[in-house]
């Protein structure tokens, strides 16, 4: 079961800034432009303590962090909360969409427990980059994005009686309204913490940062002779929302392959036929189509200078257990990232798992 709990927050001081100038996306999606426009829009924009330029970023984002909350930039809430958080956007096919779901703290929990379930490996550069940030500031700048399953959507009920009044914060960007209520009402938290004791969530983003902070943990109770476990060392902060959530949308990310040191169509399509039944398209539509009715393992596959669209389709008759020989749970070997980074990406293109941390053959879109 989670256990989740309110927190103090530390929010922003709306008397001192103004909400939109502060605000940035993740920090894995910042480009090196967007990082400039950032730094430009305000000297208390978030992405200083997220992804800094500084010479040492990880103490410089602790020197913000406490300068800003010694001059009142930055201010703990008085009172623990559940924040509840709706974004509504235009999804891919027109229609506005409103996610809706919370942030609190989640116990931290090993993955082998199934209270908290992964579905992704996770890389070693980007650990470290998150666990250096961790220790130098000892804060949770971004939640863990995770998924929790309610039919009935009784927390759901919950959530729509609190958000009648005005949000405490209401910023857009980039084309993302974002609203944030603060539930601070006793009962309502019980409610939400007695409706999730027997669920298992599943992270949907942030695995880096989930595993950061169970090295965080295991560092600061090797530390503490007087480790008890309720310490806010033992916690995340997490983003909840249910997988029936309406505006639930989840798109597509793509990998851009590049600058391999030798590649040739024929003999990538020889190969990738052991595997899979290859399909060709003259139209985009006809591979998005073909995907869509898949019910199996497929992929979309583009190249350059070629006309043809093609999906790739995993036999029936391959084993994963057997094609993947890493140590991960079945559930992770039967998933499509998996099967696409440890045999298409690895196996057939020869990108190296280092190769793929260190993203040298490969971008994301």
């Amino acid at each position: 079961m989670p256990h989740i709990i309110p927190f103090s927050g530390i929010l922003y001081n709306q008397a001192a800034v103004t909400i939109d100038d502060v605000v940035a996306p993740p920090y894995d999606v910042i480009s090196p432009d967007l990082q400039r426009r950032l730094y430009e829009r305000s000297p208390y924009n978030i992405v200083r303590l997220i992804l800094g330029r500084e010479e040492d970023r990880y103490e410089s984002a602790a020197s913000f962090f406490g300068q800003w909350q010694r001059e009142r930039i930055l201010v703990r809430d008085t009172k623990p909360a559940i924040y509840i958080l709706h974004q509504t956007f235009a999804a891919s096919d027109g229609r506005i969409a409103t996610r809706r779901g919370f942030i609190a703290l989640c116990r931290l929990e090993e993955f082998s427990k199934k209270v908290v379930l992964p579905h992704e490996k996770t890389l070693a550069k980007p650990r470290e980059d998150r666990f250096k940030l961790f220790k130098a500031t000892n804060a949770n700048f971004s939640q863990v994005f995770s998924l929790f399953w309610d039919a009935e959507k009784r927390v759901d009920g919950i959530l729509n009686n609190a958000v009648k009044s005005s949000p405490a914060i209401d910023v857009t960007f980039e084309e993302v309204r974002n609203q944030v209520w603060k539930l601070q009402d006793d009962a309502d938290v019980s409610g939400i913490q007695r409706l999730l004791a027997d669920k298992q969530v599943l992270i949907a983003d942030g695995h880096h940062r989930y595993e950061t902070a169970l090295a965080y943990r295991e560092m600061m109770r090797s530390q503490n002779s007087h480790h008890n476990g309720t310490e806010l060392y033992n916690y995340v902060m997490m983003f909840f929302t249910n997988i029936e959530d309406d505006g639930l949308v989840i798109e597509p990310t793509h990998r851009i392959v590049h600058s391999l040191k030798a590649f040739n169509a024929n003999d990538f399509f020889k190969r990738i036929a052991d595997l899979f039944i290859v399909h060709e398209f003259k139209e985009k539509e006809g591979l998005n189509a073909g995907l869509q009715a898949s019910h199996t393992r497929s992929f979309g596959v583009v190249l350059h200078n070629d006309p043809l669209f093609y999906l790739l389709t995993l036999k029936p008759t391959v084993n994963v257990d057997e094609l993947i020989k890493d140590p991960l749970p079945r559930e992770v070997k039967e998933l499509d990232v998996t099967l696409l980074h440890t045999v298409i990406l690895n196996k057939i293109l020869g990108i190296s798992t280092e190769a793929q941390e260190q993203k040298l053959n490969l971008d994301y879109s």
